[in-house]
């Protein structure tokens, strides 16, 4: 019995039903399984098999957070294989991207398998010429065959390599160019070593996609699809959107969808299935590993700290959980508090009165307070205070446990601090990169307008060549500068091409880059092209930005670390050791805006700090106690 699978969230369903529904015309014998990454998908179609993937991988909690959704979704790709070809009576398998309609038969597939145990098709099979994208660079940091496609035989040799290939894509099924790897598709350039043979199916009529179609003959008659005189076997529709079909693809610029030609009508008719199958309603569901239990959108960075931490073993409480995000909030490394006596001060006086006092004079209260809490800070930069305040102005502030605010101005004095805040945050990287790095951090930790003024100037400024009618301050050049991938998938040689840049930008590239939307300049904000592309954009990228203030509550309770009962029913909490606020049931929540009294049940040297913090999350209360 042959197998033939693919692999879906639940807002590529009506993907899934279609490419089902062209098997069940072409392929009638072929048991056809949808294995579902986030949750079961019904289909009307009583022949589908449906497979939920946390029965398939073990620890998949652990995957679903540190994993995207196209890397999770890869990632699953050789469990489902081993699991589907291990069943009785398999033998054989095929694995199908979603975002594939099969026109005929797979003759060819059965051919190529008679042959070898394992069955590919190369990306290519002769040079892509000039610069547009997908150029032979991109295939070749994307690698040597498209994992869209990969059929093999059910023997052991086969089992041997999908355990390889699943120990790989354990961490390292990562979209990470500089690292060589692009999801679970590098790793099959080796897979030709480990296997007695391997069936290439070089035929245009498969796995035909934007990637190998310039050049090629496409046409129709009557009912029958060709490629260069071949009946097409399967055309694979990645990055292709139904709401435009005179777009083949949102992944390349290199070939142009004439009015009226063949591909026209075939992504015509394919758009056509897709809205049939409800894509209009799928599309809009919410991808279901994509925030923690209190609603906060997982971050590349995090995903990336919460892999690095599986990897070495660190228990964070598995997935996505409410335990993994306190998890997060806790600073890699972070020493215990551990108090000596802070200088003096009105500490207990009503926040106002407080904040006046902290910027009042030439001296910096506020950083003496945060290292009488923090024996750690004290014993690493005791020969560094200009390293204790970069630190102070990165890490410490984007974690809401200090405000550069409260601090006078003439503290940040060194120009060089804001690139070293950066770098606490971002890590080694390039120096581009880092000031990118520090205008995002600007915004998110909140500095005084005037610590960040020369960075904004310079990257708010338009870049000439390219602000022509456009939103193009030179941040965005940066950006598209500072990697080369973007430049090949953007060439920003016309305008649909700067278009494009734009709505990534706004769909998660700024976000990628630790900038948020409500950083940029007003020029661009309100810019008409700016919301244009912002209206054509599904989903635009969560805000970085901490979560508003919940308001005025009566009391707010400070302890060193939150138990059960610990502050009584009615009180807020402030989770001081893990920097975090709380319901009383130690749920995590939003910062108040204003508490008409602040009790602190801390140890009394610890009182100065916290007041710091609860002031850096933009706390005011009335009192305290």
């Amino acid at each position: 019995m042959d197998v033939i699978f693919t692999i879906v969230s639940r807002n590529y369903a009506a993907q899934a039903a279609s490419l089902m529904e062209s098997l069940a015309a072409a392929e009638p014998r072929a048991a056809r399984v949808v294995v579902t990454t986030d949750g079961p998908i019904a289909f009307a179609d009583p022949n589908i098999r449906v497979i939920e993937a946390t029965t398939l991988v073990p620890d998949y909690a652990l995957m679903c957070a540190y994993y995207d959704a196209l890397e999770l979704n890869t990632a699953v790709k050789p469990h489902a294989f081993r699991a589907l070809l291990a069943e009785p009576g398999v033998t054989s398998g095929a694995y199908l991207d979603p975002d594939i309609w099969v026109y005929r038969p797979l003759d060819e597939v059965r051919e190529g398998l008679a042959r070898a145990p394992l069955a590919l098709t190369p990306h290519t099979t002769r040079p892509l010429s000039g610069e547009a994208n997908p150029n032979d660079h991109v295939i070749l940091t994307s690698g040597a065959y498209n994992l869209g496609f990969m059929a093999a035989r059910a023997e052991p040799q086969i089992n041997a390599l999908l355990a390889w290939w699943a120990e790989k894509c354990r961490f390292d099924c990562r979209v990470d160019f500089a690292a060589g790897l692009f999801t679970d598709q590098r790793w099959m350039d080796l897979a030709p070593g480990f296997v007695s043979d391997l069936a290439l199916l070089r035929t245009p009529a498969l796995n035909l996609a934007y990637w190998n179609l310039e050049g090629r003959d496409l046409a129709r008659t009557g009912d029958v699809w060709t490629i260069d005189g071949q009946a097409l076997g399967f055309f694979h529709f990645s990055g292709f959107d139904p709401a435009f079909p005179g777009l083949l693809s949102k992944h390349q610029d290199r070939v142009k969808v004439a009015a009226g030609s063949p591909l026209a009508g075939l992504l015509a008719d394919y758009a056509g299935v897709l809205l049939r199958n409800g894509h209009e309603q799928a599309s809009q569901v919410a991808y279901g590993h994509r925030a923690f239990p209190s609603g906060q959108v997982a971050t590349t960075t995090q995903r990336r700290r919460l892999l690095a931490a599986a990897r070495a073993g660190e228990d964070f409480g598995g997935g996505l959980t409410a335990r993994a995000e306190t998890w997060l909030s806790v600073e890699p490394g972070r020493g215990e508090r551990d108090a000596v006596p802070p200088p003096q001060g009105p500490w207990l006086a009503p926040s106002g009165e407080l904040a006046a006092w902290l910027t009042a004079g030439p001296a910096s209260p506020a950083i003496d307070a945060v290292l009488a809490g923090r024996r750690d800070l004290r014993d690493r930069f005791v020969a560094d205070p200009e390293g204790l305040k970069a630190w102070l102005l990165g890490s410490e502030s984007l974690d809401g446990r200090f405000s550069a605010r409260l601090v006078p101005i003439e503290t940040w004095a060194d120009p060089d601090l804001p690139l070293r805040a950066a770098r606490h945050v971002a890590g080694e990287t390039t120096q581009a990169r880092l000031r990118l790095a520090a205008y995002g951090l600007a915004d998110r930790a909140g500095w005084p307008a005037a610590l960040a003024a020369d960075l904004r100037r310079r990257f708010d400024a338009p870049a000439p060549e390219l602000a022509r009618g456009l939103p193009f301050p030179r941040l965005f050049l940066e950006i598209w500068e500072s990697r080369g991938d973007l430049q090949r998938l953007f060439p920003l040689l016309t305008f649909r091409q700067r278009f494009a840049f734009l709505r990534w930008l706004i769909g998660g590239g700024l976000a990628d880059a630790g900038i948020d939307l409500s950083a940029l300049p007003a020029s661009v904000d309100t810019h008409p092209v700016w919301e244009l592309a912002r209206l054509t954009v599904r989903r635009e990228a969560p805000s970085l930005a901490r979560p508003a203030a919940n308001g005025r509550i009566g009391q707010l309770v400070v302890v060193e670390a939150w138990s059960e009962g610990c502050a009584g029913r009615e009180a807020l909490v402030f989770d001081a050791g893990a920097g975090r606020f709380r319901t009383p049931g130690g749920a995590p929540v939003a910062p108040p805006a204003l508490a008409e009294q602040v009790i602190y049940r801390v140890h009394p040297d610890l009182v100065a700090a916290d007041a710091v913090a609860l002031l850096a999350n933009g706390v005011t209360w009335r009192g305290a106690a």
